[in-house]
């Protein structure tokens, strides 16, 4: 992809604090001058990449469960206001102009390093290991919608740390292309133009690249919100987002971030907490034991340093305001070349026993499950149609047949008329396998669906005496 129009253009002086460089003079570093000027002795690469009929999600903002381990509980809060004041305070020691542009960029986006507990709120009935909750919307929920994206990317690891100098010097380089849809259709594409250092007190990026290193969690680098993931790669850049086949930010570039990890999310596509890691392959939504995130955040650098701004997107919300950042989630890439790219999780029994029957007897009814949607064929409903509408008659026993069209999980439920289950069958996550479901119609039935994909995976049922 062709390098953007503009560069990251930075003033000041050089400063390096806890081995994280925040230096912001002027630089024309870009990764293709990175590449030619023979300075890639001891590189590590990753190449990563899904292709487009596989599984993508558009992370939407929600709340998020907090972990004791990271944030304590409300008696004893961690990772809380203290910490952030902190942070402000180290920030506040940078060179001109950081000095005043970090800490308030800290102040509008307390989240890059802490959870203050003005905005925690008590889970009312846990049963589960997290009694608190982060209220105020961000991009760490469980909220998230199927659409359709692919990507490749390359990560370039030449330098093992954070080296004095602007945050754009650096010898490491990333080649990405992607494409990705939200939930309302609209297109989008991210143009990154060069890794940077992000200049953000505690990060350790390893000169914008880093290959088989932890984030998040109590690491320091990156959010306390996500939890401690192992990294098989992971980028720090800005660039340009492209909505629809046009630039959307022409004022400015916005931070990118990208990173190939351990898989965090679980069957239900539920974010985890660090007691809930690592998750085994058939716990997790996909049956991979790693995926791919691609982040744009609110944050645009101007020569004054880095300062809140909302991602342009396209996505309207509920509340009628755009969508203010991109969460984008490749469900099932595949590691092309890196390390622990053949590795696998141990197996045990964890993934469980799958209910299912290779032959599928004589249905009724035929459905293949994908994360796009149903489709189906039956003597009861329109062939071929996506969604296919049931029309049983009362009391009437059917014999439903599924099959695992991508090897996601899924499962068949049936609910009433008021969002009650009647039928619910076990996950089921291997790509070919099928489930048989044996039911009587009943006049309450009202819908069929998958409880994993709700929205994009249901059909109703008609029901005739």
């Amino acid at each position: 992809m062709a390098l953007s129009r503009r560069r990251f253009v930075e003033v000041g002086a050089l400063a390096s604090i806890g081995g994280f460089a925040i230096g912001t003079g002027t630089s024309t570093a870009s990764s293709t001058d990175a590449r030619d000027d023979g300075r890639a002795n001891g590189e590590v690469e990753v190449t990563v990449r899904q292709k487009p009929d596989r599984a993508f999600y558009w992370v939407l903002p929600g709340e998020r469960r907090l972990s004791p381990q990271v944030f304590g509980t409300a008696e004893n809060p961690r990772r809380g206001s203290t910490l952030l004041e902190s942070r402000i305070e180290q920030a506040s020691g940078f060179p001109e102009p950081l000095d005043e542009a970090v800490p308030q960029l800290l102040e509008d986006l307390p989240f890059l390093v802490a959870a203050p507990e003005e905005a925690r709120e008590p889970i009312e009935d846990s049963d589960g290991i997290a009694q608190q909750k982060l209220v105020e919307p961000t991009l760490y929920s469980d909220e998230a919608a199927v659409t359709s994206g692919s990507f490749e990317i390359t990560y370039r690891d030449r330098q093992p740390y954070d080296l004095r100098g602007p945050p754009g010097e650096t010898d490491d380089t990333v080649d990405l292309e992607t494409q990705f849809t939200d939930p309302a259709g609209n297109e989008y594409e991210l143009d990154l133009d060069h890794v940077i250092q992000p200049p953000i007190p505690g990060y350790e990026t390893g000169g914008g690249v880093r290959v088989g290193a932890w984030h998040h969690g109590m690491t320091g680098t990156g959010s306390p919100l996500m939890p401690q993931v192992y990294d098989y790669a992971a980028c720090w850049g800005v660039g340009d987002v492209i909505v629809n086949g046009e630039v959307a930010t022409e004022e400015g570039f916005r931070v990118v971030h990208f990173m190939t990890t351990q898989t965090v999310r679980d069957e239900r596509y539920r974010l985890a907490i660090d007691e809930e890691m690592p998750l085994a392959p058939g716990n997790t939504i996909a049956g991979q034991v790693h995926h791919t995130h691609g982040v744009v955040l609110p944050i645009r650098p101007t020569p004054d340093g880095p300062v809140f701004d909302p991602v342009p997107t396209a996505m309207e919300l509920p509340n009628g305001e755009t969508q203010p950042f991109i969460h984008a989630m490749w469900e099932q890439e595949e590691i092309v070349e890196g390390p622990f790219a053949e590795w696998e999780f141990p197996t045990g029994d964890e993934d469980g026993a799958e209910d299912t029957d290779d032959e599928g007897g004589d249905a009724d009814i035929r459905l293949l499950g994908t994360a796009q949607a149903w489709e189906g064929a039956a003597p009861t409903s329109i062939e071929g149609e996506a969604n296919p509408a049931l029309r049983l008659e009362s009391g009437v026993e059917y014999v439903l047949v599924w099959e695992n069209g991508d090897g996601l999980q899924h499962n068949l439920a049936i609910e009433d008329a008021n969002g009650e289950d009647v039928v619910a069958t076990d996950l089921m996550g291997e790509r070919g396998a099928t489930q048989t479901v044996t039911f009587t119609a009943t006049e309450e039935m009202a819908e069929y669906y998958c409880q994993v994909h709700p929205e994009s995976m249901r059909g109703s049922i008609e029901i005739s005496s």
